[in-house]
């Protein structure tokens, strides 16, 4: 509302100045009226409050912990349409039929990430999960012993972990019961493949290994042995009414408790005197015939959340926009009240400006719940941060843009752009050191070629001077060989380290991937 705004009691502040040069200097009892209705005001702008009785919510619920794997060996369709849609589907019926407990989500590859925080509220679990896509999941191998690291620092005291996955190729049984006993995780395995496997396609081609064979993806059979050592229990998906009895296990083997949560609030006082102050004020400027439309007025059902002088500043900031005149736009959306929007349109001026640093400054102080705009906000700063050559923090902008609008291509290609940019910057002192070496290489070979030449020119029989000749080409010849196989083999491919991070970061660090399957 426009009245509880402090600029809005400051501009009533002239209009006592105007009406003061009017009044007679006897009329005491209008003045009084004035300072008294000034006194209300700056007591309403403390902003006076009533602290309410704590109340309590309480709610039946288990805490459950899901994670999805979403590599490269899930796109196998022994499980039709694929593995990874068909343990969507199949957690999705999970979710619904426990809509009374706590689920967090995560997906996995060689890195786990979070899609979605630990919550009650089914649909936003179901919205995280149906927007999940791997094809913005940069790594695509599977990593057991990292997705139990990381629910090992979720905030839960004994952890329920169903895990979605067709096992990947962990065969270190022990490793991985140790870590999933010392983070007091009990694992439910739903083994997401068939034992006969599936071939993997790319491209709508067959994938082969090294040794040019088809990589035939199956079951882990160590999935099994791993649930049995800890405590956990083992399921394959393709098995009959498997959801159900995972759902009645989970059920039976977690005691339902009664969670509460204590809600503090308040009751704002401050319109009270806020309303006696301007009724005053208009008392003692006024005759009661004029006060009483304007008090109809501010009893009227609507808000506005702008000051007196927003809609100046704001045509102001619109015009010199359009006129490229970016800087004058920034300063002018600065005057408006301090909103997610004001502040966005003010950053974004800045940028055009050439500013950028003042730019990422004020995207960095926008709090807001819209996930659309807080990930154009991220995809900006990303491109702020790259005009001041800050690319690591650029690359962070755009994970965290793509991590809540996986779709944004700009985003995804700048990231892949800048990570492009700094393995070519990271190669260049290699490429330096080994093109210095095979020219000291050709150097030293040209040099005993001379030093051959020389010496077949000075002495010795000519049957002599053929043999060595010929011995000296030999090995001429076979030294090159050698260097040629020596640099080839130190020769480093280019592969990048991909990474992909959700709503907030988990881990750090990437992977090498060779054979990503």
């Amino acid at each position: 509302m426009v009245l509880l705004n402090a600029w809005a009691l400051f501009a009533l502040l002239p209009l006592w100045l105007l009406y003061r040069r009017h009044i007679k200097q006897t009329d005491t009892r209008q003045i009084k009226l004035l300072y008294l209705s000034l006194l209300f005001m700056i007591i309403a702008l403390s902003e006076p409050a009533l602290k309410n009785a704590p109340t309590k919510q309480s709610f039946n619920s288990q805490d459950f912990i899901i994670a999805i794997d979403a590599s490269y060996s899930m796109m196998a369709e022994d499980i039709k349409p694929n593995r990874f849609e068909a343990a969507k589907k199949a957690i999705a019926k999970l979710l619904r039929l426990h809509p009374k407990d706590r689920f967090t989500l995560f997906a996995f590859t060689s890195n786990a990430l979070l899609i979605s925080p630990p919550t009650t509220d089914t649909a936003i679990a179901l919205d995280a999960l149906e927007t999940l896509n791997p094809k913005y999941i940069l790594t695509k191998s599977t990593n057991l012993e990292n997705l139990f690291e990381t629910v090992g620092k979720v905030s839960f005291k004994k952890k329920k972990l169903i895990i979605f996955s067709d096992g990947g190729d962990d065969t270190d049984v022990a490793k991985l019961v140790s870590t999933l006993k010392r983070n007091h995780i009990t694992p439910y395995f739903v083994a997401t493949a068939t034992k006969k496997g599936a071939p993997l396609k790319k491209d709508g081609k067959y994938l082969k290994n090294i040794h040019n064979e088809l990589v035939i993806s199956k079951i882990n059979p160590a999935l099994q042995d791993i649930a049995s050592l800890s405590g956990g229990k083992y399921y394959e998906l393709t098995s009959k009414g498997v959801i159900e009895e995972l759902s009645r296990d989970i059920s039976d083997t977690t005691k339902t408790k009664r969670s509460q949560l204590q809600v503090q609030s308040y009751k704002e006082l401050f319109t009270i005197p806020l309303l006696v102050g301007i009724a005053l004020f208009f008392v003692s400027i006024t005759k009661f015939h004029q006060l009483l439309p304007l008090l109809l007025l501010t009893l009227l059902p609507y808000k506005a959340e702008a000051n007196i002088l927003d809609f100046y500043y704001l045509d102001q900031a619109k015009q010199s926009y359009a006129s490229k005149h970016y800087k004058e736009a920034a300063r002018c959306f600065e005057h408006l009240r301090a909103t997610p929007q004001s502040t966005y349109n003010a950053a974004t001026a800045y940028y055009k400006a050439g500013m950028y640093k003042k730019a990422l400054k004020l995207y960095s102080r926008i709090k807001t719940h819209h996930t659309n705009l807080k990930a154009a906000i991220y995809y900006n700063m990303g491109n702020a941060a790259t005009k001041l050559k800050m690319y690591d923090q650029a690359k962070r902008y755009y994970r965290y843009a793509l991590a809540l609008d996986p779709n944004d291509k700009d985003a995804l290609e700048n990231l892949l752009a800048i990570r492009a940019l700094h393995d070519k910057k990271s190669d260049m002192p290699q490429r330096a050191a080994q093109s210095s070496k095979k020219k000291k290489q050709k150097q030293k070979s040209q040099k005993e070629a001379n030093d051959e030449n020389k010496k077949q020119k000075q002495g010795g029989s000519s049957q002599n001077s053929s043999s060595q000749s010929s011995q000296g080409g030999g090995g001429m010849k076979k030294k090159k060989v050698q260097e040629g196989s020596v640099i080839k083999a130190k020769k480093k491919p280019n592969n990048y380290k991909m990474g992909y991070r959700a709503y907030e970061i988990i881990n750090k660090g990437y992977a090498d991937e060779k054979e990503p399957w």
